[in-house]
């Protein structure tokens, strides 16, 4: 993968190289960052109405249409009913095909928020946003343009969610600029999430989920495998140009059960080891026994899963990711907890989460390693895209507990309210932390509002945040809020 104009050839490249297959419904993805409609799928799939899993996104539309297109007319409750009747006419906007469609988007924020959850706000203190997108049998195309103020990485132009796809049989190849949100969690993911902007990438991944024909492989049940090669920034002062190559498998080995494999790296780049021996010692693994300047890459790797109890609404999950190698296995673990409860009042539903994350290698031993999350010595940038870190935004030796409380009435309209406390940095041993240079504790409240208006989607947002750092003599108190307005043209 190269930038400019080598990576804009590989978008045409995508979207001509379209075999004759068999028709397949292609917006292909719903993107990570919409909490309402992670919610919605997450209900309907705790109902037994969606099947595939949940925890690697975008999520194919292609597939939700399906399911809840052949679901069966029995009776439900109010508020799952509502749900169903909110995803089907998302999933029937998203697969229609053959016509153009544009979309515009208006958003400011005072003090833009550092600390990134699951769902999207304004990254900038003003955004103008442009899109068009044409979704054919066979491929989609998205260009869209994002005009920003004051751009924290100094990019006032941006193409970020622009991408071309072509499916090839039940699989996507897409390349662009898109997020990404790997594991269970509501707050952040300790491997892959979206606090970081979008990397330009090259991506295959499946596009419905059906589980294997053969009895060996037939027990994973649903499943979805995601391979993604991506081109990091040329301005960084380890190695320019830098690789970014992740895996996921996520499968369904019970209706309840959800587990995942992920796995990502940092390779190549301007002064590094980059050719296939060197991708190919880095797939399998063999690392840490050369010198530092002939190792293949930075890794991490690590499992999560989601087990939603048969007997209470109620669900568990975890992600355990580790910062290095240990006989070709994940060691150093960072970790990450959480537990959801929903339910419904009449036809409104909510949902409720609880989750605990903490970022030192190995978090769970007395004596944790501090400076080693996110940090490499081969990459001495760390594990960030434009100096925001790839993983969680609470950066290395981290912890946070936060939560947060949903309800979404029949029509979609939504308040979400949530609550954070962070330590950030405990030990003042990152001096390249992105989020702060000496231990600071980080407590924030926040009351989130979306709702239609004029024909588009309003979303709102009001909160308030203390920082206090007795090292640097901090004791900060802000108040922050935003506010965007998107509208389609039908």
């Amino acid at each position: 993968m190269t930038r400019g104009p080598a990576f804009a050839s590989i978008l045409v490249a995508v979207a001509l190289a379209v075999p004759a297959v068999p028709p397949a419904a292609a917006d292909p993805w719903a993107s990570p960052g919409d909490a309402r409609l992670r919610h919605d799928l997450q209900l309907l799939a705790d109902s037994g109405i969606l099947h595939a899993p949940l925890t690697t996104w975008p999520v194919s539309w292609a597939e939700v249409a399906r399911d809840v297109g052949s679901v069966s007319e029995t009776e439900r409750p109010a508020h799952v009913e509502a749900a169903l009747a909110r995803v089907r006419a998302a999933a029937t906007a998203a697969t229609q095909t053959g016509r153009w469609r544009a979309e515009a988007g208006v958003a400011g924020s005072g003090e833009p928020m550092q600390l990134r959850r699951f769902g999207d706000v304004p990254r900038e203190e003003g955004e103008i946003t442009g899109a068009m997108q044409y979704t054919g049998d066979r491929f989609a195309v998205r260009l869209q343009g994002t005009v920003v103020a004051n751009a924290g990485d100094g990019r006032t132009v941006r193409a970020d969610g622009s991408y071309a796809a072509a499916v090839l049989g039940n699989w996507i190849v897409s390349a662009g600029l898109m997020d990404r949100w790997w594991g269970p969690g509501w707050e952040g993911s300790l491997i892959y999430g979206t606090n970081q902007r979008p990397i330009p990438s090259v991506t295959i991944e499946r596009n419905y989920s059906d589980a294997f024909e053969t009895p060996w492989l037939a027990w994973l049940g649903q499943w979805r495998a995601t391979m993604t090669m991506g081109q990091l920034e040329g301005n960084r002062s380890d190695a320019p140009d830098a690789r970014f190559f992740g895996m996921r498998f996520a499968f369904k080995p019970h209706p309840r059960v959800e587990l995942g494999l992920s796995r990502s790296a940092q390779w190549c780049g301007t002064g590094r080891p980059c050719d296939l021996g060197t991708f190919w010692d880095l797939l399998i693994g063999n690392d840490n026994d050369q010198p530092l300047a002939q190792q293949p890459g930075n890794q991490m790797a690590g499992v999560d899963f989601r087990w939603s109890l048969p007997w209470v609404p109620l669900a568990l999950y975890a992600q355990a990711i580790g910062e290095d190698e240990a006989n070709y296995m994940p060691s150093k673990y960072l970790g990450l907890f959480g537990a959801e409860a929903w339910g419904g009042i009449g036809d409104r539903s909510w949902r409720a989460h609880v989750e605990y994350a903490d970022t030192a290698c190995g978090f769970d031993s007395s004596t944790p390693q501090w400076g080693c999350a996110y940090r490499s010595g081969a990459y001495s940038d760390g594990y960030q895209y434009r100096d925001r870190v790839i993983g969680h935004a609470i950066d290395g030796d981290s912890q946070q507990v936060a939560g947060g409380v949903m309800v979404i009435a029949a029509d979609g309209s939504s308040f979400e309210f949530a609550l954070q406390s962070a330590r950030i940095n405990r030990e003042s041993a990152n001096a390249v932390h992105s989020v702060a240079r000496y231990a600071t504790r980080i407590r924030s409240a926040d009351v989130y509002h979306r709702r239609e208006l004029f024909g588009g989607d309003l979303r709102l947002g009001l909160g308030y945040e203390q920082r206090e750092s007795a090292v640097a003599g901090i004791d900060d108190d802000t108040v922050r809020g935003f506010a965007g307005w998107t509208w389609q043209f039908r």
